[in-house]
């Protein structure tokens, strides 16, 4: 815990600022929602241990600390939910954009999000 308070109030801030960006990123498809709060709950570990805490334990946020501190990796149904959420999104974006630059832009991106959502193998935890 970083024990001066200007800069301790600064990390809750900006804490608080990525878990909002976070939840930006459930309905954006383009916006990423794991490193966000990674790093929030990683702010939060020097400034905050009840916002840390409230992060942990929140139904939406939670699991992606907990696999974070625990090193499991993201489990398979995890994965199809965020793909298909994902590709949800990037659909009803292309018919809202039509335009097929941005379309194709954002095919790349969702496809590169894909691969790197894909290739996180899940690990058991050791005893």
């Amino acid at each position: 815990m970083v024990k001066n308070k200007p800069l301790r109030i600064l990390l809750m801030i900006l804490g608080l600022l990525f878990t909002a960006l976070g939840a930006i990123g459930i309905v954006l498809p383009v916006l990423p929602t794991t490193p966000f709060i990674l790093l929030a709950g990683f702010l939060f570990s020097f400034s905050s241990e009840r916002l840390g805490t409230w992060l942990e334990n929140t139904k939406t946020f939670g699991p992606y600390v907990r696999h974070w501190k625990e090193g499991t990796g993201i489990p398979k149904n995890v994965k199809i939910r965020v793909l298909v959420m994902l590709w949800i999104g990037l659909g009803i974006t292309f018919f809202i954009l039509a335009d097929i630059k941005l379309i194709i832009m954002l095919c790349a991106i969702g496809s590169l999000v894909t691969v790197h959502i894909v290739t996180i193998k899940p690990t058991r935890k050791s005893p």
